[in-house]
């Protein structure tokens, strides 16, 4: 073999010695390779893992839950005034419809405050497999702590009105009763003995007395009654606080508006009939936990959707629909006892109404007044008896300037207007009545909030009284 060839063949195997040390090197890299993603890769997942743990959101439900939010209890609306207060026309009905704001609660629940502060959930140790490979480790970042989540905020209650204290021994600013009438009536005559006495005209359906009282010293007399129909009850606490209110001044010598009180009522005796249905009213305002017998009460007629809107007496005859004038002509959509509207078998069946029709013929009235709700308007007169009752239109005009409430046109119809109190009295005497509706009409058969008796009755009806018995003297 030749030295070059010899040469050669040493060259060749320097180079396979070469390459395999190469490859070993290589393979040496790869080996590394791997293990660095690998090592990585773990560390990732560690890391991974304790920040979920550390947020305490492993396993924990983030839905909040509404909160409940109470539905209103909707009102109830329907007709007010029945065929016997001769029903206005619609286009003069104007409703007052009263709009509340409500606003509705954050219904966001708060957070799971215990999970977040429970030591267990808090970040641990870096992975382990980064310092057994004899690296230096990385040091995990601890996660910014998760925001405690506010408490849900309690929507703020709306605070209940505060209730108002009447300036006398007359309260008309909550549900009037019976027995509240009663005890302001025993407290008046205690006050006010020289001016005002008290005594019973009869009784009603469950023994109620029905109470009279007469104001004044005057030999003239006139007549004001109120609530023959129960759910119109504000026209008793309103003549119960006429009342007191001319005692007062007639005590004190002073003037109520333009009006003398002493000379008035020295002058005219006021006969107030302030509940001639004294069971409807406390059906209305106590329910039928003031009824002496549920079960008859109970199978009677609800034309109306609850006890609130009652209008007859406790035996399911509206009084207003019983005196004899036009009885037999007058309209009846019911036909039976019933909450509202049924006329009854005949007329003045009702103790009520011949309570009524005794006192108003056993005294000389020169005038009378039956007090109503809703509508803010005067009935002065029907076709069948206003050409007999002088100067009554005069009279009427004035009555409306003094109160703002609307003189209606004469009623024609008797299907409408008969069988009314304020009817009977002019056709039995021929001198003037009214049905005078107090309150504005707003819709609704559901009473009035008493609460607004100031504004809905008083500041415009507070001189009616003393207007009637100046009327009075003049006649």
């Amino acid at each position: 073999m030749t030295r070059s060839t010899k040469n050669l063949t040493q060259h060749i195997v320097n180079l396979r010695k070469s390459l395999k040390v190469f490859a070993k090197i290589m393979d040496l890299i790869l080996i590394l390779t791997v293990a660095a993603v690998l090592l990585v890769g773990t560390t990732a997942c560690t890391r991974f893992i304790k920040d979920k743990k550390d947020t305490g959101l492993e396993g924990h439900n983030t839905s909040a839950k509404p909160a409940e939010i109470s539905e209103n209890e909707p009102g109830e609306t329907g007709d007010e005034k029945d065929g016997s207060l001769e029903n206005a026309p619609d286009s003069e009905k104007k409703p007052v419809p009263e709009t509340e704001k409500v606003e509705e609660p954050n219904t966001q629940e708060p957070g799971n405050e215990e999970e977040l502060n429970n030591p267990e959930n808090k970040p641990g140790d870096a992975g382990s497999g980064i310092a057994d490979s004899g690296q230096t480790p990385v040091s995990t970042p601890k996660p910014s702590p998760t925001p405690k989540p506010s408490a849900t905020p309690k929507p703020t209650p709306t605070p209940a009105p505060e209730p108002i204290l009447p300036s006398g021994i007359v309260n008309p600013y909550v549900k009037y009763t019976y027995e509240q009438m009663m005890e302001e009536s025993r407290k008046l005559q205690e006050k006010y003995p020289d001016i005002l006495s008290t005594e019973s005209i009869g009784s009603s359906v469950e023994g109620k007395d029905i109470l009279l009282i007469k104001l004044g010293l005057g030999e003239k007399k006139i007549l004001l009654c109120g609530a023959h129909h129960a759910r119109e009850y504000i026209t008793s606490s309103y003549l119960m606080k006429m009342t007191e209110e001319y005692a007062r001044y007639y005590t004190e010598n002073k003037k109520f508006g333009n009006y003398n009180v002493k000379n008035l009522l020295d002058n005219v005796t006021l006969y107030i009939v302030p509940m001639v249905n004294p069971d409807g009213v406390n059906l209305v305002n106590k329910g039928l936990s003031a009824v002496a017998n549920k079960e008859d009460v109970e199978a009677m007629a609800l034309v109306r959707p609850t006890y609130r809107e009652w209008k007859a007496n406790i035996n399911g005859v509206d009084l207003n629909r019983q005196y004899p004038a036009h009885w037999e002509e007058k309209y009846d959509n019911v036909g039976k006892p019933a909450s509202e509207n049924y006329k009854g078998t005949a007329a003045a069946t009702e103790p009520e109404v011949q309570a009524m029709m005794a006192l108003s013929e056993e005294n000389d009235f020169i005038l009378a007044a039956s007090f109503h709700t809703k509508g803010n308007a005067i009935y002065w007169a029907d076709r069948g008896t206003v050409n007999e009752i002088p100067r009554v239109e005069a009279m009427t005009k004035r009555l409306a300037s003094l109160t703002k409430y609307q003189r209606m046109p004469i009623s024609e119809k008797p299907s409408i207007y008969g069988a009314g109190y304020e009817n009977w009295f002019r056709l039995k005497f021929k001198r003037p009545a009214f049905c005078i509706e107090l309150t504005p009409y707003n819709d609704t058969d559901v009473p009035h909030d008493d609460s607004k008796f100031d504004k809905l009755v008083w500041n415009n009806a507070r001189y009616i009284g003393l207007f009637l018995a100046d009327e009075a003297m003049k006649r």
